[in-house]
């Protein structure tokens, strides 16, 4: 089965990219680079490296944009009207952004068109977030003592300049989760989107550039660690928003002290579903954790839970419906609809995959199917067939460090203590999984896990909750008014009415 993505490419009319800075598109850079397709490893375009200098103009109009220009003080209905008409344009070239979300990071196109990271859910995002314009409001606090004349207030200003970062993975949906509430709650930004992943961006940047916002409100400067490492430590930046992998993240964690930056970083996760005997469906969980790892981004998600914590009674029947599971996966061109999995990002990637693989085999755990390649003509691109382990032990690196790949590390358990135990025995806390039929376990286990967020028989990510991890998962929530806090600044007044 040959297939080639560039009559997509072709097809939409993607040229080499370009950085938005200041109201208008440029097509400067230090250099440029190749974006690269990963399910046949194809040059899809070239993309502009900002770098230094790229960074420093973008942050500039950012600076300008929010220190004297319009948009900070600009009444809530303004700015609400300036947002919303891009809300009906995402919408309208929703078929465009799916397919160059595939062409980033070839997500097969039925996610893409409808699943939770499409291009529908980020116009939703830019919708909620326009709506909580004129409804950002402070507080009156009453009287500590009956002869205290000082009223006080608080109010909500913006952060200033915020510079987001997003990953590969969810290019067009984190682009919505952090330029969505930024910009209604009145900062300017400047979006770096990942260097493997930035078509998509591009287009949203488009959309954005068609509106009526005035210049430096948003920039998006493209390229890789050295760009990003200027954005995330520029002196002029107020905020930074990453989405990545942990080890960037540290780093952005230490050096944000400098200036004092404000944070929200959503890293890595090692997430664990625990499945007790009681669950009303083995068939249904076993189907929904294997198919996480195997379909959609093939595992390449980070709060995908690839830890299945089972209780020892039903542990065959689990693995019998995992089994039957990847029966049903099919790799194959991404644009084509009976495609269910996307290939790993890059030829590195599948080399760390490969790499954990083996070790989990070296650890003593049982390879139960997978740990290899596809050949053939799938052979050129980076796939890596589904691979489940079991007696995993949680001291085992497969168990303990994000793969980001295909893999589900299955751990038996005996005891519901014993399973809050091992899913808490990591450094991540990013999300969790739970499927009982017990609401009164459900919700005990719930509060007992040292996660973020917990999904009882099922998850998602809608626009209106929060999301975001602990311990090294990250700082932060991002969605609902958590990000409507985070993106602002609360500032006390005090009012003597006896002056």
């Amino acid at each position: 089965m040959s297939f080639s993505v560039l009559p997509i490419r072709d097809r939409f009319g993607v040229k080499p990219g370009r950085l938005f800075i200041d109201g208008a598109w440029r097509d400067g850079g230090e250099s440029r680079f190749d974006q690269i397709h990963p399910a046949t490893n194809e040059v899809v375009t070239q993309l502009a490296e900002a770098g230094v200098s790229g960074v420093d103009a973008a942050v500039a109009a950012a600076r300008r944009a929010f220190d004297k220009g319009p948009w900070r003080k600009m009444g809530a209905r303004e700015r609400k009207r300036l947002l919303q008409p891009v809300v009906e344009r995402i919408y309208a070239a929703e078929e465009e952004i799916a397919y160059l979300q595939t062409l980033d990071n070839g997500m097969p196109i039925t996610f893409s068109r409808g699943g939770r990271v499409s291009a529908k859910v980020a116009g939703d995002m830019f919708d909620h977030y326009a709506g909580w314009i004129d409804k950002i409001t402070g507080e009156t606090f009453p009287h500590y003592t009956d002869a205290n004349d000082m009223h006080f207030m608080t109010f909500r200003d913006p952060v200033g300049v915020v510079a987001a970062i997003t990953p590969w993975n969810g290019p067009v949906m984190t682009f919505a989760m952090k330029v969505a509430p930024a910009l209604a709650c009145g900062n300017t930004v400047v979006l770096k989107p990942s260097e493997l992943a930035s078509l998509a961006a591009l287009k949203l940047a488009d959309i954005l550039a068609e509106s009526d916002l005035p210049p430096g409100v948003f920039n998006l400067v493209t390229g890789g660690p050295v760009t990003g490492e200027a954005l995330s430590t520029h002196p002029g930046v107020d905020k930074v928003s990453f989405t990545g992998s942990p080890v960037v993240g540290e780093k952005i964690y230490s050096t944000g002290g400098r200036n004092m930056k404000r944070l929200s970083l959503e890293l890595g996760g090692k997430s664990a579903a625990l499945v007790f005997p009681d669950t009303r469906d083995v068939r249904t969980a076993a189907r929904n954790l294997m198919g996480l790892c195997s379909t959609f981004l093939s595992g390449q998600v980070c709060s995908t839970p690839t830890r299945a914590l089972v209780h020892r009674s039903i542990l065959d029947e689990f693995v019998h419906h995992a089994q039957e599971q990847v029966k049903e996966v099919r790799f194959g061109d991404p644009f084509d609809p009976a495609t269910t999995s996307a290939p790993i990002i890059s030829k590195r990637q599948v080399e760390r995959v490969c790499g954990y693989i083996a070790s989990g085999r070296e650890q003593g755990a049982r390879l139960v199917f997978g740990g290899d390649r596809p050949g053939g003509d799938l052979a050129r691109g980076n796939w890596v067939n589904p691979t489940l382990f079991v007696d995993v032990d949680n001291r085992m690196r497969i168990a303990r460090e994000e793969i980001f790949g295909p893999v589900l590390s299955v751990i038996a358990f005996d005891t519901e203590e014993e399973a809050v135990a091992i899913a808490n025995d990591s450094e991540y806390g990013l999300s969790g999984g739970i499927y009982t039929t017990d609401l009164s376990r459900a919700f005990r286990v719930a509060r007992e896990m040292h996660t973020g967020s917990v999904g009882i028989n099922g998850y998602t990510v809608m626009p209106n909750s929060p999301a975001g991890g602990v311990k090294r998962s990250g700082i932060g929530r991002e969605g609902g008014w958590s990000t409507v806090e985070e993106f602002t600044e609360l500032k006390t007044v005090m009012l003597n009415l006896a002056a």
